[in-house]
């Protein structure tokens, strides 16, 4: 189900889809939002083809108000997951957020949010002695983290998973899991990878674009060096004898979200600094393996390409074309095409990759169940919108709210702030569903994106 799915979105043409089925292109994604393809088309394709389910990738956190659609800017994730459009496919490779830059603000995994009420969690990790507690000055490399509760130390990782597992109608996956499950094809590929990189010709793939930060038990997490030494690798200081030894070393803070415990019990066996899988690597390997079929129903019909459907979020999609994201960017296909190329020239399980990015943040224009009103005014922007030109979509926008923009509910337009997650203002909220306004699915995904990007402009 590779072509049918090109062809029935409109985007085999954009996607190259003859040289990814001749084997002449090993990775090329296509955005939707740069594209006239009317969200409708997308939910009748799901709808049709049942085993696909693109991965909605979250973050390890909170979770409990997401799912209840009283979240803010958080309930795209809601209407993708609720409706069946998406599974949340959780990234665990996330840090606590502290009194400084650089932690989740969003999903906010160093606490526990409950209806809008936030607990701060005492937070411990390994000193090389013992594991002690740490203040919120800096934040916290998630995986390597414990939290005092239930009158002990729970692995963070484990507190938040046991909690949204417990969310009904949300068919939660880790990322992590993944990666576990192909543990043996996972290690050969990385193997492959590190011993090729920094080798090759100016196209090929750098140690950097495969290793992009180091961890240490005591959760710090940064940018590093990886040098090559003869067959050894060192990693700020810690020398790894070859490819394979890093490779595997890269796998054990995978493992550490798969099986906490098990990674804390022989924490004081560990390298003293781990390498951390970088996020170029690591969207590679979401089409490689098949996160698409979260049921694995359609691994053997993915041949002679892979044609994977993802949602993006605010980083990863952005709104173009006024605001992109990160996976579009020159410097980041250039790094996905140097990691995917080998790997399907050498992998037999491995495939070319067609990497459509769906923008989540499309469902922000989708009011709650409990603001009707919002739902009656924007059923006329996206009227407004259907009888304007994609080009003129974000104009269109920024026009309709100076005229009306203030009746919408301050729920609606705090959903979007610039760098808002789940609420935790302690104000009472009822849960809610997100409603499709009439003329929802009748908008591409363009003109979703440029709206988007209008109410960002008006009330980010």
């Amino acid at each position: 189900m590779n072509r049918p799915v090109l062809d029935e979105l409109g985007l085999a043409h954009a996607a190259h889809a003859d040289a990814l089925a001749s084997g002449d292109k090993a990775f090329v994604p296509v955005h939707t939002g740069t594209h006239d393809v009317r969200i409708g088309t997308l939910v009748d394709l799901l709808h049709r083809h049942t085993d696909l389910v693109p991965p909605r990738t979250g973050h390890l956190g909170n979770w409990e108000d997401i799912a209840l659609g009283r979240s803010g800017p958080m309930d795209f994730n809601t209407a993708i997951c609720r409706a069946g459009y998406g599974y949340p496919l959780i990234y665990g490779f996330t840090r606590t957020e502290a009194e400084t830059e650089g932690g989740d603000e969003a999903y906010q995994p160093g606490s526990l949010i409950r209806h809008g009420r936030r607990d701060v969690l005492t937070l411990r990790t390994w000193d090389g002695t013992a594991f002690v507690r740490r203040d919120r000055d800096r934040p916290l490399f998630c995986p390597v983290v414990q939290a005092e509760a239930d009158g002990g130390l729970v692995p963070l990782v484990d507190l938040h998973w046991r909690r949204m597992r417990q969310i009904p109608e949300f068919r939660f996956r880790q990322w992590a899991d993944v990666l576990v499950e192909n543990d043996r094809l996972v290690t050969d590929m990385l193997t492959l990878l590190i011993e090729q990189a920094d080798r090759t010709a100016k196209q090929g793939t750098r140690l950097s674009e495969l290793i992009s930060q180091a961890a240490r038990p005591d959760g710090t997490v940064g940018r590093c060096d990886v040098i090559r030494d003869g067959s050894a690798y060192v990693l700020d200081g810690h020398r790894f004898p070859s490819a394979r030894a890093l490779a595997e070393a890269v796998m054990e803070l995978v493992r550490a979200l798969v099986e906490p415990a098990a990674f804390f019990a022989r924490l004081g066996e560990l390298p003293p600094v781990l390498p951390v899988m970088s996020l170029p690597l690591t969207n590679v390997l979401f089409g490689l393996l098949d996160t698409h079929h979260p049921e694995g129903a359609g691994k053997a019909a993915e041949s002679p390409f892979i044609t994977h459907l993802h949602w993006g979020a605010r980083a990863m999609a952005g709104c173009p074309p006024r605001r992109g994201g990160y996976l579009t960017r020159r410097s980041t296909v250039r790094s996905l095409r140097a990691i995917a190329s080998p790997l399907v020239h050498h992998f037999d399980e491995a495939r070319p990759l067609a990497f459509v990015l769906l923008p989540a943040q499309a469902f922000m224009l989708c009011p709650p169940s409990t603001s009707p009103a919002d739902t009656e005014l924007m059923e006329g922007l996206l009227a407004s919108l259907r009888a304007v030109g994609p080009d003129d979509a974000y104009e269109a926008t920024l026009g309709w709210l100076a005229r009306h923009g203030e009746r919408l509910s301050p729920y609606l337009r705090g959903r979007f702030r610039g760098g808002s997650g789940v609420p935790a203002d302690g104000t009472p909220r009822s849960p809610a569903v997100p409603v499709e306004p009439d003329g929802f699915r009748d908008i591409t995904f363009r003109q979703a994106c440029a709206a988007v990007a209008a109410f960002e402009e008006a009330y980010g």
